[in-house]
This record gives C-alpha cells, sequence and structure tokens, in this order.
C-alpha cells in the first residue's frame, strides 16, 4: 500500500521561492563570467596579440658614405704599374751651371669643395676599370670617357676660327711663329677661356689622371681628340682644368717640362712654365727669349740669376735620371714656385701643353718640400726620385706608350723620366 504525502501550501511557495532564487543566482554567475572572460579576451588581442604599427626614418648617408656610381668601361688595354727602369742613367746627376737659389712661398687660396670619379681612348689613354673607386685610366693625353678622377681637356687649333677660317698664326698653311707666340702669350695673361674663344677647338674632350708623353709626333693630338681630320698636327694648344684635393700639408713645387711648352696655374697662380719655349716672355716681334734651348736656355738661366727675369726668379733646372736629350737640350726638368698647401683642401689647376709642330712631349711631378725633399743644392739627393702627379691610381707604362703611341712614333729613345713608385694622388673634385 502506497502511502502519499502532500505538501502544504506554505512549504510548496517556499519551494518554489529557493528554486527561483537559486536559477537567477546561476545565471547571474554565468553572464559574469561570460563578461569577465570576453573582457580579458579582448584585452589580450588588442595589447598582446596585435603588432604595434612600423615606424620608418629616413637617413640620408653623407657624400662620403655612398657607394660608388657604376662606371661604364671600355674593354681595351689593361696597364700594368711601372716598373723602374734598369738602364736609366746614374741617380745623382749635377745641374749645369745652377746655384742654390732662395725659394719664396706662394700661398694659394683655399676652397673646401670635395668629390671623385674614368675611360680610354686613342692616342694615349692607359688602363681600364676601378682602382679603389678613383680609377686607373687617363695616362697620357687621357681618356675619352667623362668618368673617374681626371681633369677635363680640350684641344684648341690656333691656325683656324671656330668656323674654320685661316688665322694669323697660319695664314697660308705655315706656321707663323711671331703670331703663334703672341696668341699663347696673349691666352697665358690671364688664363681666360674667353681669350681662345675665337678658336676651333675639339668637340670631344678628354679626361687625363697623369701628364706624361715621353715622345711623340704633333699628329698624336689630332687624334686623340678625335679632330684629325680637321686639325693639322701643329700650332695646337691642349688646356686641362679642374680641380684636386692636395694629398698632403706642407711646402711643394711642381716639377717637369715640355716640348715645345707646359705651364701650370694652380689656385690662380701660375707656378710652373717649362720646356722648349716660353711664350709668357714674349715681346712684339722679338722671340729671343720666347726660344729657351741650346745657348738661349743658358742665357734664359742667366737673366734669372741677375734678376732681370723676376716672374721666374724661384725656379732651378735639374739634370735627372732617363731624359739625355731634355738635359742636353733644355738643362733638365724645370722646378717651379715653392707653395702651401693643406691636405684634403681642394684647389682649382690648369695644364696647358703647345706644340710649333714635328714633335712634342711633356711630363709633370711634384716634389714634397716638407717631407721628402729630392733637390739639395741643385743636385738630385741619393737616389731620390720626383712624385709623378696623378690625380687617380694611373701610372704610365714603358711598353704599352710604346705600343699606343704607334705611328706617332718619334723614333729613338723615349725620355722616361723615373718617379717615385706609389706617388700619392690629388684626388679631382668634379
Amino acid at each position: 500500500m502506497a502511502l502519499h504525502i502532500q505538501m502544504s501550501e506554505e512549504a510548496e511557495k517556499e519551494y518554489k521561492r529557493l528554486k527561483l532564487r537559486g536559477m537567477l543566482s546561476s545565471f547571474g554567475a554565468a553572464s559574469a563570467l561570460s563578461l569577465a572572460f570576453g573582457l580579458t579576451l579582448t584585452f589580450t588581442v588588442i595589447y598582446f596579440a596585435t603588432d604595434p604599427p612600423a615606424e620608418f626614418l629616413a637617413y640620408v648617408p653623407p657624400a662620403e658614405d655612398l657607394p660608388p656610381r657604376a662606371v661604364p668601361t671600355t674593354p681595351q688595354l689593361s696597364s700594368k704599374a711601372a716598373t723602374p727602369s734598369n738602364t736609366v742613367a746614374p741617380s745623382v746627376i749635377v745641374s749645369t751651371g745652377a746655384a742654390p737659389v732662395a725659394m719664396a712661398q706662394i700661398d694659394i687660396p683655399m676652397d673646401d669643395s670635395a668629390d671623385d670619379g674614368l675611360s680610354i681612348e686613342v692616342g694615349i689613354g692607359l688602363d681600364t676599370g676601378l682602382g679603389d673607386d678613383l680609377g686607373e685610366a687617363g695616362s697620357g693625353m687621357g681618356s675619352s670617357q667623362p668618368a673617374g678622377s681626371a681633369l677635363e681637356g680640350t684641344l684648341y687649333d690656333l691656325k683656324q676660327s671656330k668656323g674654320g677660317a685661316p688665322t694669323k698664326v697660319a695664314p697660308g698653311g705655315k706656321v707663323n711663329k711671331d703670331e703663334l707666340y703672341s696668341t699663347v702669350s696673349g691666352y697665358l695673361k690671364n688664363w681666360s677661356q674667353s681669350a681662345l674663344g675665337r678658336f676651333y677647338k675639339s668637340p670631344a674632350k678628354l679626361y687625363a689622371s697623369n701628364f706624361f708623353v715621353p715622345m711623340a709626333r704633333a699628329s698624336l693630338a689630332p687624334e686623340a681628340f678625335q679632330c684629325v681630320q680637321k686639325v693639322k698636327p701643329a700650332a695646337w694648344l691642349v688646356v686641362y682644368r679642374g680641380k684636386v684635393k692636395s694629398p698632403i700639408t706642407g711646402k711643394i713645387r711642381f716639377v717637369g717640362t715640355g716640348d715645345d711648352f707646359i705651364g701650370v696655374r694652380f689656385g690662380g697662380k701660375v707656378v710652373l712654365e717649362g720646356g722648349y719655349r716660353l711664350p709668357s716672355a714674349y715681346q712684339k716681334g722679338d722671340l729671343s727669349k720666347v726660344h729657351i734651348s741650346g745657348d738661349d736656355h743658358t742665357k734664359h738661366k742667366a737673366r734669372i740669376k741677375s734678376g732681370e727675369d723676376k716672374a721666374h726668379k724661384e725656379y732651378e733646372f735639374i739634370n735627372y735620371p732617363g731624359i739625355p736629350t731634355w738635359n742636353n737640350e733644355i738643362g733638365g726638368l724645370t722646378a717651379g714656385n715653392v707653395i702651401n698647401v693643406k691636405e684634403g683642401v681642394s684647389y682649382p689647376i690648369e695644364i696647358a701643353v703647345t706644340e710649333e709642330g714635328g714633335l712634342f712631349g711633356y711630363v709633370l711631378m711634384w716634389e714634397n718640400l716638407t717631407d721628402n725633399p729630392v733637390v739639395k743644392g741643385g743636385k738630385v739627393s741619393g737616389n731620390k726620385k720626383f712624385y709623378l702627379f696623378r690625380t687617380n691610381f694611373s701610372e704610365p707604362n714603358r711598353e704599352e706608350l710604346n705600343k699606343l703611341i704607334g705611328k706617332h712614333s718619334a723614333g729613338g729613345s723615349m725620355q722616361w723620366p723615373e718617379f717615385e713608385g706609389d706617388s700619392p694622388i690629388w684626388v679631382a673634385v668634379p
């Protein structure tokens, strides 16, 4: 028999009240837990899972840190560094009749600009490729491409106007030396390009990094400047221009010679004139002081020693190994004015060479009078050599120059003044 127990009405009401309260408590706890979980998840995603936005800072490197520019090169000759010849004359030679002279110093204005950069062409353009970013091309008369650390050269034909008409320098095709040196002398008064504006100039430029043409024929220059069909091999003038940084601080002087003439203006001042001719000494109708070879060279030195020639009073003439013809005919190399330079400072420089016709050649070197003087008392001291003036790693190479001169060869032995290996570089400033 089953027993049925029935709740009282009051007990049933209490039971339903407790049941509802439990359900509400459970729902509230679940809601609070869900809200807490949601907040935690949101916080985690926002602050931990999301990557912070990237920030970019623009950086402009200084000029010296920029990578080298790609330089086009012409696959032609590859020259090796020149090695001293074993057949060179004795390295201690007394200059003929030269006595020690007091050398005044020239203070050159400083210019703090900078930068750097090469190639090859017909005539004499040695080496291709890059050497520690400065290049190795531009020996002799220069290279055809405007890259690299080099000076820009232009050929001017003094025999014809820019329109091609004959000038007074060669009215009937024959060179008038009086007019030639009157013209060159006029240019050398201030080295102004406007003084050459009326003459024909080569459309092509050459870029030279050293200045070393031992001996060739005058036809080499027009061919190198790609105007051989337009310019006859006589009465031309080539001028190289640019800026260079000094590799040292101290006293220096440029040393060189030219056939017929080489001149150097550095920092706005003429610091060297040398060779078989001295155009700046021209006087109207009188070429006696322009010609300075043989006996005329002896007279030229006498004028300097006596003080008559004040413009060149500091010059020395130095018999030097490897140049027997130049030693015999023009007293060797000419050492110019003493100048003060500062390492890293850039200076404007212009180098001019000219030729009447026939054979020509030139060389430009320099002497560090502060740390490594070569000449003492008019003599080459011991086995010392002058530095090659160069604006990159190029060095003239005897074998390569013989090949490149080729049909322009003057015959006989080349004049080959030995230079100090690893000569400091005067970096050209674009």
